[in-house]
């Protein structure tokens, strides 16, 4: 049974604590929800995957190899491979991090600089954008836009996805289960069962696609 996850209400912040919940994972990608109480950090450390660091609330200082950047609510930063890292919160803070298993790079957007993923793709009157970030053999991952009114029929993907919901609401349905979604929900689409979504007003969401089951 699926069920929507509040990115920010489900993951409470503990006293002098770092509290973290793995979300999904797959053959090219893991996200988790980290939960930093004030004054926590992240030691230096250097991956060899590229990853999409996003602030759900709060606020965090990043030292992104010799640069230092603050991501406030709302805001992400793609740190690629490689770089060392640091990451301090100063405020109670919920943080959303994406690591890409394999050496795929993220196309279409910014690196080393901080950006409001929402903001990253656009609304166009009338119509549905989907703005392709990641793809290879094993999933895929995108950012689309809905102008009101949009709707998808239903239909099925061979492998679960994860949608996370950036702006607006939604109304999402999984076999003969109803969901609405707002911003700051997510829920997985488990594979190869049908489903379908409508757009009242306009509506964002960061979809992670596999291709196969996780």
């Amino acid at each position: 049974m699926s069920q929507i996850y509040n990115l920010d209400k489900d993951t409470k912040i503990v006293e002098k604590s770092v509290v973290s919940k793995r979300l999904f994972q797959n053959k090219n990608a893991s996200v988790d929800i980290y939960a930093f109480d004030e004054g926590e950090e992240l030691d230096h450390e250097m991956l060899f995957i590229d990853s999409l660091a996003f602030v759900i609330d709060g606020e965090a200082q990043l030292e992104y190899s010799e640069k230092q950047m603050k991501l406030g609510r709302d805001e992400a930063c793609l740190i690629e491979a490689k770089t060392w890292r640091k990451l301090k919160f100063t405020k109670k803070t919920k943080y959303l991090l994406i690591d890409f298993k394999e050496n795929v790079m993220i196309d279409h957007l910014d690196k080393a600089s901080v950006f409001s993923l929402a903001d990253a793709v656009s609304y166009e009157s009338g119509k549905i954008v989907s703005k392709t970030l990641v793809k290879n053999e094993n999933g895929s991952m995108s950012l689309l836009s809905f102008d009101k009114d949009q709707e998808l029929s239903t239909h099925a993907a061979p492998g679960d996805a994860l949608l996370i919901a950036l702006d607006g609401e939604l109304d999402l349905k999984i076999a003969d289960e109803s969901f609405h979604l707002v911003k700051g929900d997510s829920i997985v689409l488990p594979g190869k069962i049908p489903h379908g979504l409508k757009v009242k007003d306009k509506f964002k969401m960061l979809l992670i696609v596999t291709k196969d089951k996780m």
